[in-house]
């Protein structure tokens, strides 16, 4: 990519719960959603309609863009964000986890289904919204693995039989995945969605999009209009994420950076809960190798990289990777 083809990409934005306070982490208060939603207005950012989604991702480089996206389907955003997104015929995907649709705090399939009818794209999320990686029974790797494969299959046919709509997209449950994973849900056809950080370009991997999550602490203002300025970064990682064992903190992850209108030596890379990395910069300019500077907590970690556009200020290019860290005994963490 050259600097003459700036790549706007697509800002996927995620929401879960709406004036929920008891669940301080995925929940974002009302008048902060009506403020997030006035600000994507005042700067005439346009919503990508999901049925389009590749075609804008492919053909608009020019045009910064939103697709926004609703995870589990709780009541909360039917009874407090669906209405005002319908009044604005704002459109979004919403992502579905089967088995809890009519129980306490989620909405019904009526619910559901009157949604599919106004033209809200429903998708799949699982049956149980598993943790994947958590094999806690006697199943072998390749059974556990198996078992959630069918899971999708299921999800998908009940949303199929209760709406009508059958879209190859899919969301991972906290967007925990590996690469096993992300390739058989590409095997399988879907456009896979995580909830690592950084903008939507033709060059992602379509196997796992990157989505801001816009939730609890990250639902000011300011780390909004943060968001809404991303652009994607292309960055091929040695080895390839996501990782789901790091056995050892001082292993070094070469980026092969593709140039775009940022200056390499200010790009920074960033571990999760620790800040920067440590970074290296080989004879070959496009290439860093970083690591962090303390060994990873277990569950989800991710390396975040960010590097500011030289000619637009507030404008960052932005990439992110992801590491599954068991416990120390091998163990998966329990969510």
């Amino acid at each position: 990519m050259t600097e003459d083809i700036d790549d706007f990409g697509i800002i996927s934005l995620m929401y879960h719960r709406f004036e929920e306070n008891k669940y301080p982490s995925t929940n974002i208060k009302v008048d902060d959603f009506k403020k997030h939603l006035k600000i994507i207005e005042d700067n005439k950012i346009s919503f990508v309609n999901p049925k389009n989604f590749e075609d804008e991702l492919i053909n608009n480089k020019k045009q910064r863009k939103i697709l926004l996206t609703i995870d589990d389907g709780f009541s909360s955003f039917y009874k407090n964000a669906w209405p005002i997104l319908k009044e604005k015929k704002i459109p979004f995907i919403l992502f579905v986890n089967t088995r809890e649709v009519g129980s306490y705090n989620y909405m019904s399939w009526d619910q559901i289904r009157s949604m599919s009818d106004a033209g809200v794209i429903i998708a799949n999320h699982m049956v149980e919204h598993p943790y994947m990686l958590e094999n806690q029974s006697d199943k072998t790797s390749t059974q556990w693995l198996e078992e959630q494969k069918s899971e999708l299959l299921e999800a998908q046919e009940r949303i199929k039989a209760e709406t009508g709509q059958d879209h190859k997209l899919f969301a991972y449950p906290y967007g925990e995945y590996t690469q096993t994973i992300s390739q058989w849900v590409t095997d399988l056809g879907l456009i896979g969605f995580g909830q690592h950080s950084g903008a939507v370009g033709a060059g992602s991997d379509f196997s796992a999009l990157p989505r801001f999550p816009l939730g609890g602490p990250y639902t000011s203002l300011s780390h909004l209009a943060t968001r809404l300025n991303a652009r994607p970064l292309y960055i091929d990682a040695e080895p390839r994420g996501p990782i789901d064992q790091l056995r050892d903190h001082k292993t070094w992850v070469t980026l092969n950076i593709e140039p775009d209108a940022f200056a390499m030596n200010q790009l920074r890379c960033y571990a999760s809960q620790q800040g920067l990395m440590e970074m290296q910069a080989p004879e070959q300019a496009q290439f860093i190798t970083i690591r962090p500077q303390a060994p990873l907590h277990a569950g989800r970690n991710k390396y975040n990289c960010t590097a500011p556009h030289q000619h637009e200020p507030g404008v960052f290019f932005w990439w992110s990777y992801l590491i599954m860290q068991p416990n120390s005994d091998g163990s998966w963490y329990s969510g």
